[in-house]
């Protein structure tokens, strides 16, 4: 593959290609809340793997949004499953320095040039930027190097319901493939680059306590002049949630899963040596500061202390049964809701994460039988997601390639033997048998307001050109080492 002559290419189409990003960014596409856009994001999804010349395009319908599947068949002897989300969280105006949805390009220093939009980072842009130097590889070469089966959804931030499901339509398929590659803006304000070979289990689910299913309490709202009389629907679920955990939230007092709670599964020496290599990478820093926790000041008290590796490990490996949200009646100013009220509902968001030998089907049984064993079989139990972890070996020849490749770009890499996230990206690896990697990538970003994806880069953080021509390099790579004739 002729890789200067596709570098060139890239170089003389940037613009296109950041208009490319422009149009995702600028197509909402808001899952959680009312669903704004998705559809039509789906379809501008369809268009794009068009566009490549993909021979298979179809709209999935999903349990809320729809999916894509696309097949690009170069007739190789490798093949690779891309895995995409085109959904993004809600976004206000306020706070924004411009319109969420207009894909501005504006300097932010350091940066030169970032194109700022929801979605910008996470993941619209690492993505079409993907997509971007495969059109590059197939407009200089006539064709990719590689077969590639795209699955696409537009429900990750609802927890992926349908992908399991999606997987499972095109197992056969999937099958073929000898890596399960997630694309995502992987490279930190320091220009280092974090691969990751896994991720924990997840269990998203749901538990809603009625005044009708309950036979106490309101069936409808009622004025909370009235609460003397009727019963309560958020106590009810109250004293549900409190059978879950103890009483800090920590622990588990869930029937059947409370051993889950001590297991560590055994590390062998190469994760123990990945181990070894992030607790070196960070001596001297305070966890807190490395980990998703946002300093010492914002959580002043961490389970099982800050010393050593402890931390790292519980990160890592160490089960959690969190409540990410609750809802019941008066939800405060600017909702729509009012107070003085007796609520007829209230529902607990819960997120379960784990690295056990227990599959997440079970793990929601258990919780459901746990609940009708202590009398609340009234409490609803709706699940989003559920998907086990997975793992795929550091000496994998497709983590190899990246690493090669991140090294003939002279960036370091930060090696996670696992994530602590979880999701749909384990569903085809432990569907099909087909390793993983997700992240890898150079090019970076970031942001929750004002979110945005570095255009021109920094020295240090990549902007969308090299990034595109980096995934030029890592196919022709994949295209070469993950061949029968080279595989280990």
């Amino acid at each position: 593959m002729n890789r200067d002559a596709i570098h060139r290419h890239i170089d003389a189409h940037l613009d296109e290609h950041i208009e490319h990003v422009q149009r995702w960014v600028q197509q909402p596409s808001v899952s959680w809340d009312d669903g704004r856009g998705v559809r039509e994001c789906a379809a501008l999804v369809a268009e794009s793997y068009r566009a490549l010349g993909c021979t298979e395009v179809e709209i999935l319908e999903g349990r809320f949004h729809p999916g894509v599947w696309a097949v690009y068949d170069a007739g190789a002897p490798v093949t690779l499953h891309s895995y995409c989300m085109f959904d993004t969280r809600p976004a206000s105006p306020t706070g924004w320095s411009q319109d969420p949805w207009s894909a501005a390009l504006v300097a932010r220093p350091p940066y030169p040039r970032v194109l700022v939009g929801r979605g910008a980072f996470s993941a619209k842009g690492p993505y079409v930027a993907f997509l971007n130097a495969l059109a590059s590889i197939i407009a200089v070469e006539g064709r990719l190097p590689v077969n590639v089966l795209f699955l696409a959804e537009g429900e990750e931030i609802m927890g992926s319901p349908t992908y399991r499901a999606f997987v499972e339509r095109y197992r056969d398929r999937l099958r073929t493939a000898q890596l399960s590659h997630c694309v995502t803006g992987a490279q930190n304000a320091q220009g280092t680059v974090s691969v990751g070979l896994g991720l924990k289990g997840m269990v998203v689910l749901e538990l809603t306590a009625t005044g009708k299913a309950w036979g106490h309490g309101p069936a409808s709202t009622v004025h909370s002049s009235a609460a003397p009389l009727v019963d309560s629907p958020p106590f009810r679920l109250a004293q549900a949630l409190a059978t879950l955990t103890e009483p800090d939230g920590g622990g588990c007092r869930v029937d059947g899963l409370a051993e889950a709670w001590v297991y560590r599964k055994a590390l062998p020496p190469e994760e123990q040596r990945l181990l070894d290599a992030l607790a070196h990478q960070h001596a001297g820093r305070d966890w807190r500061e490395v980990l998703p926790l946002g300093g010492p000041a914002n959580v002043p008290i961490v389970r099982g202390g800050v010393d050593g590796r402890v931390p790292l490990i519980n990160f890592l490996y160490g089960p959690s049964l969190n409540v990410a949200g609750l809802r019941a009646g008066f939800l405060g100013p600017g909702t729509g809701t009012v107070p003085f009220i007796v609520p007829h509902a209230a529902t607990a968001m819960l997120d379960l994460r784990f690295v056990v030998e227990l599959s997440p089907d079970e793990i929601v049984t258990r919780i459901r039988r746990h609940l009708d064993a202590r009398g609340f079989n009234d409490v609803e139990l709706t699940v989003y997601s559920a998907f086990s972890h997975a793992q795929t070996p550091p000496d994998h020849p497709a983590v190899r390639a990246v690493l090669d490749t991140l090294a003939a770009w002279r960036v370091d890499a930060e090696l996670w033997p696992i994530q602590a996230a979880g999701g749909p990206w384990t569903a085809v690896p432990n569907a099909c048998g087909v390793p993983m990697v997700r992240g890898g990538a150079i090019g970076g970003g970031g942001g929750t307001v004002d979110e945005y994806l570095v255009i021109d880069g920094d020295g240090r953080v990549a902007g969308l050109g090299d990034a595109e021509k980096f995934h030029v390099d890592l196919l022709d790579r994949l295209a070469r080492d993950l061949a029968p004739t080279t595989r280990d």
